[in-house]
């Protein structure tokens, strides 16, 4: 898989974004993946694309879903 999506209500995708800024597992994210993000009203949606054109390690992804559900969410 080389690119992942997650659309989510607001919440959810800000805590993904304040992790993204100051977890260190975030900022290695944010150094290797280019991210697009689309706001909506209620809900938003995040992709992240590999820059390099390898494959995304789930792994990341699991660890910073971890972070973001203890550490930033209410």
């Amino acid at each position: 898989m080389k690119r992942i999506s997650i659309k989510h209500q607001n919440d959810l995708i800000l805590g993904i974004i304040g992790a993204l800024k100051t977890c260190v597992l975030g900022k290695g994210v944010r150094e290797s993946h280019e991210i697009k993000i689309n706001r909506g009203h209620y809900d938003s949606q995040i992709e992240f694309t590999r820059k390099d054109g390898k494959y995304i390690q789930p792994i990341d992804f699991f660890m910073l879903g971890y972070f973001v559900g203890r550490d930033y969410q209410d």
